[in-house]
């Protein structure tokens, strides 16, 4: 456990042998499967994992997933060679016997998941819930010794996180070993035996699990309750009529009308996979079908000859999909300041005065000291944070959030909530859309809600 930017990551990836030691020794206390070393024996599962996958992809990749032929289905991604890193043209007797022990151990995987409604869908297209299931399973479907999970619950809805729970205290049952990371303590799952709190890349305590909850004070839960008004009278900002988004026979989104108006603050809530990051995109364009149905935003409709950028530079947003796929070799600064044009990258010398600008939203998020450093140099925590300055920087009429805490300590997470209600109480300062699978972290100033029911993706209420 530990804050974010404690070093909890690093030290995960220096357990994996992903970081060469310069003092001191590693020594694993395991034998590894016949044929794997020590560190290929120890499966892994973060956040940061997804940016190898998808290098070199588009944003707007995954909403044309469904008709290009070479993006691969989740059962190639869990095939034997593809999790092995296995040459399908070799013949070899033992890789005969290893495909076997493999395949049941993929059967298990699929069914503790319960992923097997995917595997027909490509990879590329899954939600970030979805995605995070499949990336466990991977994990799982390898002959594993120690099972890193960095942030496991990361994406997923109410329901699946109380089953990736119960899947891991079954799992802890069993010879497998399992380094859980987290910045919750409330997020620990049954099984866990002994605590490791870490601090300024260093290690403050260790202990017995019950010990080091006692001696923090307990498990501590906060509470946020959804605001009733009445309809909003302001300008509608965004419009959507008898919306329909489907591949084939697939739909993800049926019938959806909404309107968001000026001054609103909603909250897009339902489970994994039921089309919420979809509608986002029909509103900031990036997905090809918004010209095939009645999406209006600042009073135009889609499709009708508006500059895209245009458009871009009145809407702020931060969702997983562009931490996975934002160059992170840009300083942090940089990366603000890219949010003043929306781009994925600085392709315009900002001004002094938006220079200014972005510095202000680096030191209002505690940041500043990192302004020169490449976004790769922090930990996800807090590259999601400059992410949220840059979404925030210009100040923008519609603010779109992805799960914008996804990842966040709980001082983090606090900061950014107390920052966001300070816009969102100020008269018309900002319009929100905010996403999330815990309504306890839903700010105060949201006040209205949209759920979407499940896979036919149907609006609920």
């Amino acid at each position: 456990m530990g804050e974010n930017g404690s070093g909890k990551s690093l030290l995960a990836d220096a357990l994996r042998g992903r970081i060469p030691l310069v003092h001191g020794e590693l020594r694993y206390g395991f034998r590894p499967p016949k044929g794997l070393s020590a560190e290929e024996s120890i499966g892994h599962v973060a956040f940061e994992e997804r940016k190898a996958e998808v290098h070199g992809r588009v944003l707007q990749s995954r909403w044309n997933s469904f008709e290009v032929e070479h993006e691969q289905t989740v059962a190639e991604h869990l095939s034997f060679e593809a999790v092995m890193d296995v040459n399908p043209f070799e013949v070899n007797p033992r890789i005969a016997a290893g495909r076997r022990q493999f395949e049941a151990r993929r059967e298990c995987a699929i069914r503790l998941m319960e992923i097997g409604g995917l595997l027909n869908r490509k990879a590329v297209s899954l939600s970030n819930g979805e995605t995070q299931k499949v990336q466990i399973a991977k994990a799982l479907c390898r002959p594993t010794r120690l099972l890193i999970l960095d942030e496991p619950f990361t994406g997923l809805d109410v329901v699946s996180r109380k089953r990736l729970a119960g899947v891991l205290s079954r799992l802890m049952k069993g010879r497998l070993r399992v380094l859980f990371v987290t910045a919750r303590e409330e997020e620990l799952p049954r099984g866990i035996t002994h605590v490791l709190r870490a601090e300024d890349c260093g290690i403050v305590e260790m202990g017995r699990v019950d010990e080091v909850v006692r001696r923090r004070g307990g498990k501590s839960k906060s509470e946020i309750k959804i605001k009733s008004k009445n309809g909003s009278k302001g300008k509608a900002l965004v419009s959507m009529r008898d919306v329909m988004v489907r591949y084939g026979e697939t739909v993800i989104l049926r019938d959806v009308n909404w309107t968001v108006r000026e001054g609103e603050s909603w909250a897009l809530l339902g489970p994994n996979g039921s089309g919420k990051t979809t509608l986002l995109s029909l509103i900031t364009g990036d997905h090809p079908q918004v010209y095939a149905n009645e999406v209006i935003v600042f009073g135009q409709r889609r499709g009708t000859g508006e500059s895209i950028w245009d458009v871009r530079k009145r809407i702020g947003s931060v969702s997983p999909e562009l931490q996975v796929h934002f160059d992170d070799s840009m300083a942090c600064l940089e990366v603000v300041e890219s949010g003043f044009n929306d781009t994925v990258g600085l392709f315009e010398d900002p001004s002094a005065e938006q220079r200014r600008a972005a510095r202000a939203w680096l030191r209002r998020f505690g940041l500043l000291q990192f302004e020169k450093e490449p976004l790769f140099a922090l930990s996800p925590g807090l590259s999601r944070m400059v992410l949220l300055a840059r979404a925030l920087v210009k100040r923008p009429r519609l603010l779109i959030l992805d799960e914008p805490c996804q990842g966040l300590d709980g001082a983090h997470r606090d900061m950014f909530l107390k920052i966001l209600d300070q816009l969102l109480q100020e008269e018309r300062a900002v319009t929100a859309i905010y996403v999330t699978h815990r309504e306890e972290e839903l700010p105060r100033g949201i006040n209205f809600v949209l759920r979407l029911k499940g896979r036919d993706g149907d609006m609920g209420e």
